[in-house]
């Protein structure tokens, strides 16, 4: 059962580009929610794919609620995760089943897989039984396995394992028969014996001996798991010869085992691997809450409204900022709405129109995949695709220099703007003068205006903030907006506020910072 999808989903989904990725620092932040590479792997997968029905998002939230919700469920499950990866590995070995190959270390893989499958599905029941979750997608889960559990086969297939294992639980050693030739070569393997005991040597030389062995061959042993011998080891006479008389023996001693095991070598267990994307997903994003709030920091689910198509969040803030031990966390509101989509932000440098322009990116994206947003509160319509225009590296640049590079950027980006899309742009055209760089900015928000599209408009050109009366007597219902990062006293407060840009406010810190105002310069010169 897949639950990142709602019952009867088509599925489908809008990928988020590689720029979007980088620019948002998302890989950043899955580092950060995932515990080792394979989880990292699953997060990373589900982050980079928005849902295109609200009705998925809306699932999707109310799973992940029930774990946020639920820290012993979490715990509990979590314990179980790993054994999930480990059916998902079985399923190889179920295949060659099929393909009948009856080796004896299928026969056991098989025999292991299915006591994890018993398990596991045992486990998950009485977990979601336990705690009494609210989902539609947990109480699914937990309708569909309870009915596995209640079936006559499932209980069968419990039955056997328990009778199979018993059955292996009473070889504890082997007693073989070699013949030798005159000059101790290995003539023959003549008898293997099991036996339900240790076999214990009665010289204790020979217990000596077989230590030495033993310390011998893991020196010669590669460090590469695997079956077989390891590269580079020279083959043991003895253990050739007897390795097709153990297992001809074995073979004839698991024979009961064979005869249960192909009643049910046709136990379907993709039910239960199938969770293991979206239980890793749910997990980790609610163990990341978790400590989110233990940290001091705000958390909600978005209220969702497909009809609603304004997108408002009150103290939004930047993760990045919480996984940075910044201790300080500033925060603002922000809205987007058909009358107010397009914002063009100024501000001096380091002031943190990057930090609140990526937390809006961030926050956009995790509104749209189901998860819960770092804010106060989050409603109406999420965005189905998030599209970013960040300065990108000078050696990427090469075959169509940076002016070059950027254009084809844009006319990609436009190409997929529509109503339902935000767009971030940093520093968009900064490498140009700055009236080619006022009337090339002018037209890409000319086209973003009638399309309905929502953008961010983060420059140093100021002079565009004071065309905002030209720009709204173009097409669309949208007005375009100039916001500013607050300046109080000469000091940055990274909050928003509705102003235009203040050129002279923005020249004099950066001035002070840097001690090259007139003041600071003479009094600098009198102390060298």
């Amino acid at each position: 059962m897949n639950i990142l999808f709602a019952e009867n989903s088509a599925r489908n989904v809008t990928e988020l580009k590689p720029e979007t990725i980088k620019d948002l620092a998302l890989g950043e932040i899955v580092d950060h929610v995932a515990r080792k590479e394979t989880e990292k792997k699953i997060i990373s997968e589900i982050f980079r794919k928005i849902p295109a029905d609200m009705e998925d998002i809306r699932f999707r939230q109310e799973i992940m609620l029930d774990f946020i919700e639920n820290d012993t469920l979490a715990e509990e499950l979590s314990e179980v995760l790993d054994k999930i990866q480990t059916l998902k590995d079985f399923e190889s070995m179920k295949v060659a089943m099929l393909r009948q190959d009856n080796t004896l270390y299928v026969l056991l893989e098989k025999l292991r897989e299915l006591t994890v499958y018993v398990n596991v599905t045992e486990e998950i029941v009485k977990s979601l039984k336990k705690h009494s979750v609210k989902s539609k997608g947990l109480c699914k889960l937990l309708e569909e396995l309870d009915r596995i559990v209640s079936d006559a086969e499932f209980e069968d297939t419990k039955n056997d394992i328990n009778i199979m294992l018993d059955e292996l639980s009473n070889v504890r050693g082997a007693m073989v028969g070699v013949n030798f030739t005159p000059d101790l070569n290995v003539e023959e393997v003549a008898v293997v014996e099991f036996l339900p005991c240790r076999i214990r040597s009665k010289y204790k030389f020979a217990e000596l001996a077989a230590s030495m062995g033993r310390i011998i061959n893991t020196g010669n042993t590669s460090t590469v798991t695997g079956i077989g011998p390891a590269s580079g080891r020279v083959p043991d006479p003895l253990l050739v010869t007897m390795t097709p008389k153990i297992e001809k023996h074995l073979k004839g001693h698991f024979t009961t085992i064979k005869k249960a095991m192909s009643e049910h070598v046709k136990q379907d267990v993709s039910f239960i691997t199938e969770l293991l994307e979206g239980l890793t997903f749910y997990l980790a994003m609610a163990r990341f809450a978790r400590k989110l709030r233990d940290g001091g920091c705000q958390i909600c689910m978005p209220q969702l409204d497909d009809t609603n198509g304004s997108f408002v969040m009150k103290d939004l803030y930047n993760v990045r900022l919480f996984m940075a031990h910044e201790t300080n966390i500033v925060k603002n509101d922000f809205s987007f709405s058909p009358k107010e989509n397009l914002y063009i932000l100024t501000g001096p440098n380091r002031g943190g129109k990057t930090i609140i322009e990526q937390a809006l990116g961030i926050i956009s994206v995790m509104a749209s995949i189901g998860s819960f947003v770092t804010a106060s509160s989050c409603v109406g319509r999420p965005f189905r695709n998030v599209l970013t225009h960040f300065p990108v590296d000078e050696n990427l640049t090469i075959h169509y220099g940076r002016l070059g590079e950027e254009a084809v950027r844009i006319r990609e980006i436009v190409a997929e703007a529509d109503e339902r899309t935000l767009i971030l742009f940093n520093e968009t055209y900064s490498t140009t003068s700055a009236t080619d760089g006022l009337y090339l900015s002018m037209d890409l928000l000319r086209v973003l205006k009638e399309f309905g599209t929502a953008a961010i408009f983060n420059t140093h050109i100021h002079e565009l903030a004071k065309t905002i009366d030209e720009m709204n007597q173009w097409d669309g219902e949208s007005d375009v907006v100039s916001i500013v990062m607050e300046i109080v006293n000469n000091v940055n407060t990274f909050r928003i506020k509705r102003s235009e840009p203040e050129l002279k406010s923005y020249a004099r810190n950066i001035a002070q910072k840097y001690e090259i105002t007139y003041e600071q310069m003479i009094q600098n010169s009198k102390k060298v």
